[in-house]
């Protein structure tokens, strides 16, 4: 009797190990069914997120256009008022010299 005793009591031994580990998993799947969860929700707010920069990225498309062609418009501007600047310069120091002149 004696080997059976030792026998029932490593079985009991062993099915308590058992019943550990199946409660360690039990507690892993419901972390990973959450962390799965969790990457669900995660997946659909990139999603919208992606859709709200594409939203985004169409409405300044044109404002992007509108700011080039004012870029456009200063460079213009600059160069004009640099030959303004000059001509008013050229003909400010040939006042001076006609005056002497007459």
């Amino acid at each position: 009797m004696n080997n059976n005793d030792a026998l029932n009591e490593l079985t009991e031994t062993l099915n308590r190990r058992l019943d550990a580990i199946e409660a360690k998993l039990d507690v892993m799947r419901g972390a990973s069914r959450k962390g799965l969860e969790w990457i669900g929700m995660l997946s659909e707010h990139i999603e919208s997120l992606d859709e709200f920069r594409d939203e985004v990225r169409a409405s300044l498309e044109p404002l992007s256009v509108k700011l080039d062609n004012l870029d456009e418009v200063m460079r213009i501007m600059r160069h004009a008022t640099v030959d303004v600047s000059r001509r008013v310069e050229n003909l400010e120091n040939e006042e001076p010299d006609q005056r002497r002149s007459a």
